[in-house]
């Protein structure tokens, strides 16, 4: 039963990391000025199914399996892409138009709990630590962007570099799952936990 939990929870992170890619892909296009204005909506759609479902239901899966920290990134990254993706649709399909600063706070908390998931996830591999680097560059420039002291550029290329590596480590996690080789190397782990940490770990199972 053991056994059959752990390889349900290595594929579940390759799910959420595509539907990252996915969502970071289409929102850094957009944020570059590459999807015309007419096709914003469903630019939107497909950054709310794929960041925002694809990662909550990873998550809520992940959870399920017990792995907590892939089971609270996803789902709070998934909310965080439901949350600001319906409101951007709201304001695009009705009269509400509403003002940057609202998104200011958010991105705000994100860029702190994206570098807490820093050291974290070092204790995963390079890989997930070093994508966990750019998207707190990139909340924080996106809070900039929001508040009126640079543009989306900024933003729109940390989006595609998020997408980038998500999709990276996507196939890497999958392609080691299913074949057992590093086809596509992730890295070592940085951080290691200490003989006492295991010790009591083994004593709670």
């Amino acid at each position: 039963m053991n056994e059959e939990n752990q390889t349900r929870r290595i594929d579940v992170l390759a799910i959420g990391l595509f539907g990252l890619a996915v969502g970071a892909l289409t929102l850094g296009v957009a944020q570059l000025g590459w999807i015309q204005h007419k096709n914003m909506v469903g630019a939107l759609v497909i950054a709310l199914i794929f960041g925002g479902i694809v990662q909550l239901l990873a998550g809520i899966t992940d959870i399920r399996y017990n792995e907590q920290l892939g089971g609270t990134a996803l789902t709070m990254y998934g909310f965080l892409w439901i949350t600001l993706c319906t409101v951007k649709l709201v304001s695009t399909s009705s009269t509400f138009q509403f003002d940057a600063v609202l998104y200011a706070p958010i991105n705000l908390v994100y860029a702190v709990f994206s570098a807490v998931m820093i050291f974290l996830t070092a204790y995963r591999n390079l890989t997930l630590s070093a994508l966990h680097v750019v998207i707190t560059v990139t909340f924080l420039a996106t809070t900039f962007a929001r508040l009126d002291f640079i543009s989306e550029l900024l933003p729109g290329w940390g989006h595609i570099i998020v997408g980038l590596m998500a999709f990276y480590h996507a196939v890497g996690s999958l392609t080691q799952a299913f074949t057992g080789r590093s086809i596509l190397p992730l890295g070592p782990p940085l951080l290691f936990h200490t003989q006492k940490h295991v010790h009591s770990i083994a004593k709670v199972v």
